[in-house]
Order: structure tokens, then sequence, then C-alpha cells
């Protein structure tokens, strides 16, 4: 059974840029079950960053400084987004947005070795399934497991209830779903406006991902969603 995505057109990008991907990011429009995952995201994160200490988080589609919250006080914030808000600094001074795609951030060499020359431990988060957001998803997370950092997923389950959660939110948000594709690797909801939606499954995903050097450190695992914290191996820092 083939993993691959089709070939990228760059619709989701089109769509975050849009009405309705403003949307998709405005509380009022979530379902109780979207809450719910924004809600034990949050939780999973705190945890994580009580026992495990980083020096910086990069959050990669971070809105208006979504998760700027999580981190404490000797902890640096950078986000990243395509779309993102006027302040390009926070309003304590504790985190900076930058303006750039993901996929060119992580393009982005020299400025990836600067970031790690400052700081000795960093955590790139992925939220609120923003992997299964992107155009041609497994070649973007191809590019973000060459980078030294260490790393948090958020997904939407494969389950029946996870599924019939994003179909309520995306027609909620104006985004009108056409289909839906199982496979043993995700469910992708695919959409009039070629907006396409992947559910990964969390082993497809562990394993993937662990060829690139990393080494699963915990996941928590929910009827509609999950999370998993990787951890970069040493020897497979260097980029």
């Amino acid at each position: 059974m083939t993993s691959s995505a089709p070939p990228s057109k760059q619709f989701n990008r089109s769509i975050y840029l849009a009405a309705e991907g403003m949307r998709l990011m405005r509380p009022k429009y979530f379902t109780p079950e979207v809450g719910q995952f924004h809600d034990w995201e949050r939780f999973f994160l705190l945890d994580l960053l009580r026992s495990t200490p980083y020096h910086l988080i990069i959050e990669v589609g971070c809105s208006y400084y979504r998760l700027i919250g999580v981190k404490n006080d000797v902890t640096d914030y950078l986000g990243i987004d395509i779309n993102p808000p006027r302040a390009r600094r926070s309003e304590h001074g504790d985190g900076a947005v930058i303006r750039c795609d993901a996929d060119t951030f992580f393009r982005r060499k020299r400025l990836i070795n600067e970031i790690m020359k400052r700081y000795e431990r960093i955590l790139c988060i992925l939220p609120f399934n923003f992997l299964g957001t992107m155009d041609a998803p497994l070649e973007f997370l191809a590019l973000v497991c060459q980078s030294p950092f260490d790393l948090v997923l958020s997904l939407f389950s494969t389950s029946e209830r996870a599924t019939v959660a994003r179909l309520k939110y995306y027609d909620l948000c104006g985004i009108e779903v056409q289909g839906v594709t199982r496979t043993d690797e995700y469910v992708r909801l695919d959409c009039s406006n070629g907006f396409q939606a992947f559910a990964f499954d969390p082993i497809f995903l562990r394993n993937r991902i662990s060829a690139y050097g990393f080494r699963l450190n915990n996941a928590e695992h929910h009827d509609v969603c999950n999370f998993l914290h990787f951890s970069k191996e040493a020897s497979f820092k260097d980029i």
C-alpha cells in the first residue's frame, strides 16, 4: 500500500491564506472534540516541558503565539507562520514570530545552524495536525527530520470519532469535504477546493521518523488525537 501523497499544487497553502484558513484557527469554529484536542495538546506540552528542559521552542504554524504559554521563564520562543500576527514580538518580550513558509524555514540551513549555535536544546512543535494539512506532508516531514531539533507532533487520530469530528469542523469553517480515503497509514479528507487533510497512523509515523535517527520518548493517545515526542540522537544532529 503506497504512502505517497499526490504531487503538491499548494492548494492547502492557498486555503490557509484565505478566509477558510483564518476560520480554522478561531475558537468559535471549534467543535467540542477540536476544543478537547487543543486542551490535551497544551496539557501534554506542559507535562513534557516540566520534565524535559529546552532552551528554545519553535512552533511551526503558530498563528498568534498560540502555544507560547506552555514555556517557562528561561525558555525562548520562536513562531513560524505564513500569515503571522502584526506584532512580531510578543507582548511581554519573551517570544518572536517570523513570516516564512514552513518548508522554506527548514531549507534555510544557515539559519538553522545559527540557531543551533545559540541554543543547546531545541524543541520543534508541529501543532494541531499541522503536518496533516501541509501540501505533500510526507515530503515536508522528510525535510523536518533532516533538522537537528527534537520534535513534537500533534495529530488527529484515524478513529471514526476523530473523522466525524474533522468533517464537522471543516464544514463549520466553510470547507466542503467530498470524499474520505482510508488506508492503513492515514485517513485523508478530499475537499472541493483542492484542500486535503490527513490524519496519520502514529505507528506509521513513528517508524518513518525513527529512520532519520529519532527516538520516541513519549506518546499519548486519545480517541480524537495523538501526541508524539521524539529526540534526535546526537550522532544525527549535524545538518
